[in-house]
């Protein structure tokens, strides 16, 4: 969602650790499969050919252009599990926006490999342009680097981050671990908005 500011802090603390637990419980075919359909090779301009990821609630018609496919996934098992540590996180975000209820577009897991990058780029299409991106670092170092308009921060483990997508931004793992964020897709619930294209489900927060 297109803001003046480059970076701002929506979450003070949560469980990252905890999800951190979950996502071990997880098998490495699932981040396999997920992986697959986001790093497509034939993707114009791929950005996350150094990255796997993980979606708990997902659509590709969110993403539109040469080599995606049609994939949808929303992985209520794990999302239930999540639960008690994700309400927190959105009556957090609740709290800093104003939002008596929200909507969750996305949820997914990125891992950056030690010494990946994710090249310069600005995020498009309607999802990205129309919802707030927030970052949450699971694991991290300050060897990570995300630069947003050419200025590089660290992003620390646990806080949850609003990034503006607009603005030409990269990823450069400067460390020697491998970085793992959970990223969350949302905008404000409006009862009397039709449902988007690229909503997997119709869920109130």
């Amino acid at each position: 969602m297109f803001w003046k500011g480059h970076i701002r802090e929506v979450i003070k603390t949560c469980n990252h650790d905890g999800i951190l637990d979950i996502l071990k419980s997880i098998p490495d075919e699932e981040w396999a499969k997920d992986t697959e359909v986001r790093n497509s090779k034939a993707k114009v301009g791929n950005t996350n050919l150094d990255t796997r990821a993980l979606m708990l609630k997902y659509k590709s018609a969110a993403s539109v252009g040469n080599g995606f496919v049609n994939y949808e996934k929303n992985d209520t098992e794990t999302l239930s599990k999540l639960k008690p540590i994700l309400d927190d996180i959105v009556s957090d975000i609740k709290n800093f926006y104003g939002y008596e209820n929200l909507k969750l577009t996305n949820v997914i897991f990125t891992e950056l490999r030690k010494g990946g990058i994710i090249p310069e780029h600005i995020d498009e299409g309607k999802m990205l342009t129309s919802n707030h991106r927030i970052h949450i670092p699971i694991i991290s170092h300050p060897d990570v680097k995300f630069v947003l308009d050419h200025k590089d921060y660290y992003l620390e483990p646990g806080h949850g981050y609003e990034i503006n997508n607009q603005i030409i931004h990269e990823v450069r793992n400067e460390s020697d671990i491998d970085r793992v964020h959970m990223i969350i897709d949302l905008k404000e619930w409006n009862d009397d908005e039709p449902s988007e294209f690229y909503e997997v489900d119709s869920k109130k927060y």
